[in-house]
């Protein structure tokens, strides 16, 4: 059985929702100890991996009768595990084997719209991984990735940052994602993405372009989840009700991002924004282009306000709007999975009837 990929779907002439934006929530330090790395300057690729190897973990959910499977890694020495949104799915029997050793996993949080979940298993001074920052990347950048390939044991693949991506084709992701120039094979959907100095930098969600190369969901959206998981046990994606679309503004400097309607009933209806506003900045952030208002929208916070800058004809308008909570989260079995023989970069689906 095949469900098809899921991201956010629309064309740079289709609406795009306008939220929030306000500072990233960081998670916070959850352990004295230290991690599989220590502070210091760039390793080479062999020791990345050998030094990382610890730390990656086999997750798999389902039944006896169909398993999905893939990876994960430890962030804490406290057993909490990062994986794909896509390989936990609705399933409220999930494993986590460690050094072959099978391990039952709470699920702290699972979001299907930044494709994040979060597990917990009782495996005391657990090897971790550290955070990076990805925001120190750049096109051309060497990053590495570990998992489970394919059901075999954990392989590493290296390449080279080739950009960073809101969407690919007609399909929105929900933020900014790092793409790398390197392949993908199915299971090893939910690994890290590693950087020169070993830290994560991103997850690697499912792939768009059938496992030719990588796409990751950054370490500042993880952060940003993982804020949300710990204080609401859920993911909450702000939302004002402004929609948006992409037209250029010839007449001044070519920003592309104009108001087409303030949704009736929501924050921005009340507001005094009005259809063919130009918009300028969320907040701190500068926007030119509608991932600019995407990325701003992720990272905004339930029940913070947010200032949005608009310029109207040769004025310019400051307008501020209470976030609320958006509407219509899919539920955990909408992202793609895939028939039991796998799809390059997905999570596997192992048909144990299959197996035996």
């Amino acid at each position: 059985m095949t469900r098809p990929p899921r991201f956010r779907r629309g064309v740079l002439q289709a609406p795009v929702f306008l939220l929030a934006a306000s500072a990233i929530a960081f998670f916070p330090a959850t352990a004295p100890a230290a991690s599989v790395f220590q502070p210091g300057g760039a390793d080479d690729s062999s020791s990345i991996v050998d030094k990382a190897k610890p730390a990656i973990v086999r997750v798999e959910s389902g039944d006896e009768d169909l398993l999905s499977a893939g990876t994960g890694f430890f962030i804490d020495n406290q057993g909490t595990v990062l994986t794909s949104a896509t390989v936990v799915g609705d399933s409220t029997s999930v494993r986590v084997t460690v050094n072959g050793l099978p391990l039952d996993a709470r699920v702290l949080g699972n979001d299907p719209r930044s494709g994040l979940a979060m597990l917990r298993v009782n495996y005391p001074d657990s090897p971790f991984l550290p955070l990076g920052q990805s925001t120190d990347l750049k096109t051309g950048y060497t990053v590495t990735t570990l998992g489970y390939p394919l059901n075999l044991p954990v392989t590493s693949t290296q390449g080279l940052i080739s950009g960073f991506e809101i969407r690919y084709l007609t399909r929105f992701f929900a933020t900014t994602h790092i793409h790398a120039a390197m392949p993908i094979s199915p299971g090893q959907v939910g690994g890290p993405l590693l950087n020169a100095h070993g830290e994560v930098v991103g997850l690697v969600v499912p792939s768009p372009d059938d496992g030719r190369s990588v796409y990751a969901l950054p370490v500042e959206a993880i952060q940003k989840i993982m804020g949300d998981f710990a204080q609401y046990g859920c993911a909450k994606h702000g939302w004002v009700g402004v929609t948006v679309v992409e037209a250029p503004d010839t007449a001044h400097d070519g920003r592309t991002v104009r108001v087409i309607q303030a949704v009736p009933g929501t924050p921005a209806s009340h507001s005094g924004i009005l259809p063919g506003d130009i918009v300028l900045r969320i907040d701190s952030r500068e926007v030119y282009r509608p991932a600019d208002v995407l990325d701003a929208s992720f990272f905004s916070h339930v029940g913070s306000n947010m200032n949005v800058v608009v310029r109207r004809d040769e004025d310019l308008f400051t307008y501020t709007f209470p976030v609320i909570e958006r509407p219509g989260i899919p539920s955990a079995n909408t992202p793609l999975s895939v028939s039991p023989k796998g799809q390059p970069g997905q999570p596997i689906l192992v048909n144990h009837l299959e197996d035996k």
